[in-house]
């Protein structure tokens, strides 16, 4: 009881505040809720266990808001805009400003951000979590994630075509500076194609990259392996690094009620140990199908919100196979995910559930080499 009095008071502060700047006019405002329940066993639960036996039977469940997200867009001048985002989340039990930038669109040929922004960085990484088919991005994408940094990067985006480069300051895992660190460079981009863009069909090409100097910081890779509530089912052992060099080449076909996403990724880490430098890759595919008269949306390089035909509703069903090779230096280990997924979309609710079946196998892995979860979602967005 008294955690629902606590997103009561959370639901109405966001709400409040949105209604207060909405009667600026030059003043664009939204937010989104997410409330999680996770279940699980297994390799899931492999640190809350006594005993190798207990962890393999006993389930563990876990629910949390797992987001809470204001945003405001402000027009400053003549192509001239900017946005702060803020985001809380039950987990970790703090507020952290997510997006803070100004834009400037004068310029025929790409907008100027400056700012902390989201790298861009993968399809899937760049589609917004809350438009995403799954509750929690693949194994792949988690291990690959860049985040929001500080930066100053040049964008454009139209019907067929989209390309973002920028330079931006990272963090000391080579992710984002909230964890720490901060101070050197990275140069990120992503251009993709849409030869095919029609109202039943899109076909979308791209490729992404990002160069980043670590300058000897320390470098791991940790994943709860598609399941938000467990614990770090991966987490290699820390080394220092001087680089960091990573790659995606991503695809997708929409067809009416059908959708087929799939990517690549590549990273190599040099350390400064040469005996300590990596090399990882992982990729997914991903199937969806609508049971109503609905489909996928996408703009400009990534996916949008889906709007339901009808007043009833959308009935969506996700499959995703999903795979991470983090092993290596006889360390770490590869991740095998297999998700199923049911989805149902309503005006400004969606509903998910994920059933999730996770396979390991390396150097790190001892007695638990599986676990299982069945993970909810409710959402809301204003």
């Amino acid at each position: 009881m008294k955690n629902i009095g606590k997103y009561s008071v959370l639901l109405t502060a966001l709400f409040s505040a949105g209604q207060a700047f909405a009667e600026i006019d030059n003043i664009e405002y939204g937010g989104s809720v997410f409330f999680d329940v996770d279940s699980f066993d297994g390799a899931y639960n492999a640190q809350g266990a006594e005993t190798v036996e207990s962890a393999d039977v006993e389930r563990d469940t876990v629910s949390e808001l797992r987001r809470a997200q204001l945003y405001l867009k402000l027009d400053l001048a003549e192509n001239w805009s900017s946005k702060l985002q803020l985001g809380y989340s039950e987990k970790s039990s703090e507020a952290k400003v997510k997006d803070a930038y100004v834009r400037y669109k004068g310029w025929d040929f790409a907008d100027i951000t400056i700012g902390q922004d989201k790298e861009p960085f993968s399809l899937g990484l760049m589609t917004s979590l809350k438009n995403s088919n799954a509750i929690e991005r693949n194994i792949a994408s988690q291990a690959f994630r860049l985040g929001r940094n500080l930066g100053i990067n040049l964008a454009a985006a139209k019907k067929d075509y989209s390309w973002t480069i920028g330079l931006y300051e990272v963090g000391e895992y080579g992710s984002d500076t909230t964890q720490g660190g901060g101070g050197k460079l990275a140069v990120t981009g992503r251009f993709s194609l849409t030869p095919i863009n029609t109202k039943s069909q899109v076909l979308h090409l791209g490729t992404s990259f990002s160069l980043r100097d670590l300058d000897g910081a320390e470098f791991e890779v940790e994943s709860n392996a598609e399941v938000h509530g467990s614990v770090d089912v991966l987490d290699t052992r820390n080394f220092q690094a001087d680089s960091l060099n990573q790659y995606a080449l991503e695809s997708a076909w929409i067809k009416d009620r059908l959708a087929l996403v799939g990517e690549a990724y590549y990273q190599d880490v040099d350390g400064t140990v040469d005996s300590d430098s990596a090399l990882y890759t992982g990729y997914y595919l991903e199937g969806s199908y609508f049971l109503t008269n609905d489909s996928l949306r996408y703009k400009k390089g990534r996916f949008a919100a889906v709007k339901p035909s009808a007043d009833s509703g959308a009935w969506q069903l996700v499959l995703r196979h999903s795979y991470l090779d983090a092993e290596d230096n006889l360390d770490g280990m590869e991740v095998t995910n297999s998700m199923l997924g049911i989805n149902y979309y309503r005006k400004a609710i969606k509903l998910m559930v994920n059933f999730t079946r996770t396979e390991l196998a390396g150097y790190d892995v001892e007695e638990l080499d599986s676990g299982d979860s069945i993970s909810f979602r409710a959402q809301y967005r204003f």
